[in-house]
């Protein structure tokens, strides 16, 4: 009986390291941040629902964690990342068995060819009202991770819409039509203000464009984009036959982690002083705005890395701070309008009232669209200037 007791005890050990402190479950460690330790006397998958003010809970609410992946290779990369934000590090069970996390980044494998790295993902992870009817969270299947890659398999829906061939009919590629600006710099400047997973910003690095500046202002989305422009650079230096896509999307994408708002005043700024140590800076041809979509009314489905997008940034939430969003969003494309030289783009659901307009106020005239190109579900407001 003594020796059981004694086994039992040791079976869960906690060992301080520097700042972090580590629990074996067996043979699997689970490392958290010390803040995460200093909330929570347990750290298993009893852990109580976290408290709102954990520096882990990402700025829109959700709460996030960093799967440990076992592969050994993946352990210092997964610690940096939990270190860069104090998100505390989970195993698999822990987190499939607890209600407490909403998003977990992964770091899984990636090959291109002859190059072995890796790429860095968010998957969904299942809420309370997912685990109804079910005793154990455990038996949800986890989503799969979701990665932005800037040179996606040949046989993948982006890939395809890359083509010259499929871009005649591309709505995206009508609505900026690149090809009328820019001439004389080998293509248009296009700055894409609302990046997020970065596809329609590879899209139009396939036209006729010089640059395209990316702005995200959310420091997790930011983060698969920088990860997916460090694979784009290793890919981009291999010499196989699809390099010369990879070296032309990296020259052509360019990627802020900044407000859009102030990036624009930024850029305005240094445009109007004549900035000597800005001369790589160009103004835009076009400004383009992909603001999350207004809350969701009905439930139909959408896609994966969309689902991802939305639930990261809770657009799919009504919320008091709906009202919030609009003045942002107006804010934003008065700020567009301002910067941009030839016209400024919106997508919008195909329903929804141009961005900046409220049902309860008067339009302004100035923030209507000169036109917009309609599809079956999304539309483009242009606005000429």
């Amino acid at each position: 009986m003594i020796a059981l007791m004694l086994l039992c005890s040791a079976f869960v050990q906690t060992l301080k390291c520097g700042n972090r402190s580590i629990a074996w479950y067996g043979a699997k460690r689970v490392i958290h941040s010390r803040s995460y330790l200093l909330q929570h006397k347990q750290h298993n998958s009893d852990d109580k629902i976290l408290d709102e003010k954990n520096s882990f809970i990402h700025e829109e609410g959700q709460a996030i964690c960093v799967g440990i992946s076992g592969f050994h290779d993946h352990l210092p990369i997964e610690e940096d990342i939990s270190s860069r934000f104090s998100l505390p590090q989970l195993t698999e069970d822990v987190m499939t068995s607890s209600s407490d996390f909403t998003h977990c980044l992964r770091v899984i494998p990636y090959e291109f060819c002859s190059i072995k790295s890796y790429a860095i993902g968010i998957q969904s992870l299942p809420t309370l009202s997912d685990q109804r009817g079910r005793k154990k969270r455990s038996k949800i299947p986890l989503m799969q991770p979701v990665f932005v890659d800037f040179c996606p398999p040949d046989n993948s829906n982006i890939a395809k819409r890359l083509g010259s061939k499929n871009q005649k009919g591309e709505l995206l590629m009508k609505a900026v039509s690149p090809g009328k600006y820019g001439n004389d710099r080998g293509g248009s400047v296009i700055y894409d203000l609302t990046a997020g997973f970065g596809q329609d910003s590879m899209i139009l690095a396939s036209g006729k464009t010089a640059e395209i500046h990316m702005v995200e202002r959310d420091p997790i989305v930011s983060m698969l984009l920088y990860d997916a422009m460090r694979r784009l650079e290793l890919i981009a230096n291999i010499d196989v036959e699809r390099n010369t896509i990879a070296s032309e999307l990296r020259r052509k994408l360019k990627l802020y982690k900044e407000d859009s708002v102030t990036f624009c005043k930024r850029k305005r700024t240094e445009l109007n002083d004549n900035d000597p140590d800005a001369n790589n800076i160009s103004a835009p041809d076009v400004c383009y705005l992909d603001p999350m979509f207004p809350p969701r009314t009905k439930s139909a489905a959408v896609k994966k890395n969309m689902q991802i997008l939305h639930g990261l940034l809770s657009t799919n939430i009504v919320s008091s701070s709906s009202q919030d969003r609009y003045l942002q969003e107006k804010e934003l494309l008065i700020e567009a309008l301002s910067i941009a030289k030839s016209r400024v783009v919106v997508k919008r659901p195909i329903a929804s009232p141009p961005l900046g307009i409220s049902a309860d106020e008067e339009p302004n005239k100035t923030l209507l669209p000169t036109f917009d190109l309609r599809g079956s579900i999304n539309r483009f407001d242009v606005y000429i200037l």
